[in-house]
């Protein structure tokens, strides 16, 4: 039985236990308690559903974006190829700013959500490549938070707007080798297009 069977079923028995609760108007705040922030959860595939996503074919709009992108491209290189998530999305990061790849060691722990099914290794590592963005830029390190901060924002509702924002909710809504390309190709096109504009300063 999966995560989300064996919830949904754990809040059928919790259901069948309130009748008295329901009549009076009691049950609806225990229930949101139940359903609301559980990975997999009925409630949360709901509301991915309504979301654009990180999976399936790409529309008009965004397969034009992803043939322009130069990380798009280079993004294949990596997905498949042994490197985690956080790896993909920081490396394409790196080469695009012509930064040296043996920095790619730092993003080794965030793949797998820190290997604990938290925050997806694409969002963190491209949040980190935001920062070595801000840092090419800045040496004054408030101006790097100004800069990066508002990036940072963008990327981060951007991301929440498409889905969860968890390895454990991405996993089973978006497996398989081809969705998982078309999450990177998805994820690292939004990143270029926040760092692009700085990018002829970057060499």
């Amino acid at each position: 039985m999966s995560k989300s069977e064996i919830h949904l079923h754990s809040r059928r028995r919790i259901l069948a236990s309130l009748p008295p609760l329901a009549c009076c108007g009691m049950a609806a705040p225990l229930l949101a308690k139940i359903s609301v922030g559980q990975p997999g959860s009925v409630s949360e595939r709901t509301s991915v559903q309504e979301k654009p996503g990180f999976w399936g074919p790409y529309t008009p709009e965004e397969q034009k974006a992803i043939d322009a992108s130069v990380m798009a491209q280079d993004v294949l290189n990596y997905v498949g190829h042994g490197y985690g998530c956080a790896e993909c999305s920081y490396m394409v990061g790196l080469r695009y700013m012509g930064e040296p790849e043996e920095r790619l060691s730092a993003a080794g722990v965030f793949s797998g959500g820190f290997s604990q099914g938290d925050l997806c290794g694409f969002l963190t590592g491209s949040m980190m490549a935001i920062g070595v963005a801000a840092g090419k830029l800045h040496k004054d390190r408030q101006a790097m938070r100004e800069f990066s901060r508002p990036l940072a924002k963008e990327y981060w509702e951007w991301w929440e707007s498409r889905g969860p924002l968890h390895c454990s909710g991405l996993r089973e809504l978006y497996s398989g080798d081809e969705q998982f390309v078309r999450m990177g190709q998805r994820a690292v096109t939004k990143l270029e297009e926040l760092i692009a504009p700085a990018r002829s300063t970057f060499t």
